[in-house]
């Protein structure tokens, strides 16, 4: 089976997660990664981010952001508008263990980590982080740019507002809203 090129922009942390899932997925064969310097990585460095237009140009079409959330919404948000400027396509990264559910929504870019799980009818947007263990039930609402975190729970028909935080092992209530580009705590409970 032919694999399709992708290039991750940025490369730390998460972008080790986002190459995992990459890798299990199977869809996508790795060319390397920019950044604004060489990690320690087995990934070959591609340059700073002034090179994507040249990496777009060679052929590789398909980008996938490697920058997690904690204060760097706006720099996930700006690489997102410059990649699209550039004619790059973000796919939905899905881990192989993430459970989606058939009547669900994912937006183009969003992450969808190890053993998450997105309920029935529910619609996440663009460039969402949808982390590990991350429980999103039946009719949840998570707007663009929003990230929830290891282990967090949305219980029904939550509605989370773009840019949001959803900390680790926190809890949402049913039918409670987060405001746009709001942070709820690690380990809070929201009734």
């Amino acid at each position: 089976m032919m694999m399709n090129d992708i290039v991750l922009v940025g490369f730390g942390g998460h972008a080790k997660s986002v190459a995992d899932c990459i890798e299990r997925e199977g869809k996508y064969h790795i060319v390397g990664y920019t950044d604004m310097r060489e990690a320690d990585s087995r990934y070959s460095y591609l340059g700073t981010d002034d090179e994507l237009h040249t990496i777009f140009g060679g052929g590789v079409k398909n980008a996938a952001i490697g920058i997690g959330y904690m204060g760097k919404g706006a720099v996930r948000q700006h690489l997102y508008a410059t990649l699209k400027q550039i004619g790059f396509y973000l796919p939905v990264i899905t881990d192989p263990s993430a459970i989606v559910s058939n009547t669900a929504v994912v937006g183009e870019g969003t992450f969808i980590g190890k053993c998450a799980v997105i309920n029935a009818e529910a619609s996440i947007g663009k460039m969402a982080i949808i982390n590990t263990k991350a429980l999103i039930e039946h009719e949840c609402v998570v707007d663009d740019f929003s990230h929830v975190a290891v282990g967090a729970v949305l219980c029904g028909q939550v509605k989370v507002g773009e840019g949001a935080f959803i900390g680790a092992n926190s809890t949402v209530i049913q039918c409670r809203q987060i405001e746009s580009n709001a942070i709820v705590p690690a380990g809070a409970t929201i009734r």
